[in-house]
């Protein structure tokens, strides 16, 4: 017996939406409380703060410059 994925249950498109919906409300949790979110901006870790400001916390990675 195999077992379907999300995916195959209602689509990709729709796996995506509610993946990209997830994440926006995580990071809205996030800035609520005061914390900041983690991600990857031109392939540097940084910390982004409810108030805007963005902080590196990391160098490039290797094999990616930095664009402008």
């Amino acid at each position: 017996m195999s077992q379907k994925s999300v995916f195959d249950l209602i689509g990709k498109e729709r796996a995506f939406q509610l993946m990209e919906e997830g994440v926006q409300k995580a990071v809205a949790d996030l800035h609520a409380a005061g914390l900041p979110s983690v991600g990857l901006i031109n392939g540097v870790l940084c910390e982004r703060y409810p108030d805007g400001r963005v902080v590196p916390v990391s160098p490039p990675a290797a094999g990616r410059e930095k664009s402008s």
